[in-house]
């Protein structure tokens, strides 16, 4: 049986000893005190934003508040090891992003939780697209002006990114190779990637739409292509990296609810079912479509096929940007 049937199917069983007359009743009476959702990236940051829009209404639903508790460090690996290790009751969920849960289990030396063994998936929930931009100085105005540029100027460019293993350095990085460029990888941990991008310090950057919207409508940021696998609804004449002959280039911010390994089945489908619900209401959708979020909904079971997936998708792209020691 592989990994994958073996960590997820024991996640669907729950808690196999306890009656199910007493799982029901637990399951009934949940929640009778606040949750806690885990952001493993600090307050104000895009997924945290995100989080919180989110979690508010579901907390509606379920008649109990949602609690944000940010616990950064470490590329998100902090907050998620720590709802790996929590009592699988509910009230400690995480949620989590394809940095955490896909690509640091390969792109570390040194996880200490295991995606698919760890874990209950509860519900998908949304993506978001990314957008390379170059900063108006570089003499490109679409991919192959940049492919062209690169290449008769080797090193000259940069890409910068919010750090290690992010999607802005692994599509940095899937560019380089798909296209036989070199160019230099600027990673950082602050705001100053903006104001370096601006200024023309950083030539290009993936990034997703919302924090780039008002620096592409000035014209202080160029747009040239994005990174999911359609058009973006949001810049529809823009093409995709796939439609320009780069299909390892499919790069998406996405988010997921996981709770604790053993979260009991009941439990589950009672934050899946609110989950769904939140999603489904009409505030929801035009806040998510204004802050250019695409809703993708799944249940855990679409969860944990879509987590294992992705785990496998990203190892070659991993492989060839090379792993963080960790």
């Amino acid at each position: 049986m592989s990994m994958t049937r073996r960590g997820f199917g024991r996640l669907a069983t729950g808690l196999p000893f306890t009656p199910l007359g007493a799982r029901l009743a637990t399951a009934q009476a949940f929640p009778i005190r606040p949750i806690t959702c885990v952001v493993a990236y600090g307050p104000g940051t895009g997924t945290d934003l995100l989080a919180r829009q989110i979690t508010e209404r579901m907390g509606d639903d379920l008649g109990q508040r949602i609690v944000v508790d940010n616990k950064p460090g470490a590329s998100g690996m902090i907050g998620t090891e720590f709802v790996a290790r929590a009592r699988p009751d509910g009230y400690t969920i995480l949620f989590g992003n394809n940095q955490t849960i896909a690509v640091n289990v390969s792109f570390y030396r040194d996880v200490r939780y295991d995606s698919l063994r760890d874990f209950t998936p509860i519900a998908r929930l949304v993506s978001q697209d990314a957008v390379l931009v170059v900063n108006p100085r570089v003499p490109a105005r679409s991919v192959a002006d940049l492919v062209n540029y690169a290449r008769a100027n080797p090193d000259r460019l940069n890409f910068g990114s919010p750090g290690a293993a992010s999607s802005a350095h692994l599509a940095g990085e899937t560019l380089k190779a798909m296209a036989n460029i070199a160019m230099t990888h600027v990673p950082y941990n602050n705001n100053q990637l903006f104001a370096d991008l601006l200024s023309g310090t950083i030539s290009l950057s993936f990034y997703p739409y919302l924090t780039l919207k008002p620096h592409i409508e000035s014209g202080t940021l160029i747009p040239l292509a994005t990174t999911g696998s359609t058009r973006s609804p949001w810049l529809p004449q823009l093409p995709t990296m796939v439609e320009l002959g780069y299909p390892d280039i499919v790069f998406t911010s996405w988010f997921g609810l996981y709770g604790p390994v053993g979260l009991p089945p009941e439990i589950t489908n009672r934050l899946t079912e609110a989950a769904r619900r939140t999603l489904g209401d009409s505030d929801v959708r035009r806040a998510m479509s204004d802050s250019a979020t695409r809703i993708e909904y799944g249940g855990p079971q679409e969860l944990a096929s879509f987590t294992a997936s992705e785990i496998e998708r990203y190892k070659p792209i991993i492989a060839r940007a090379g792993r963080g020691a960790g």
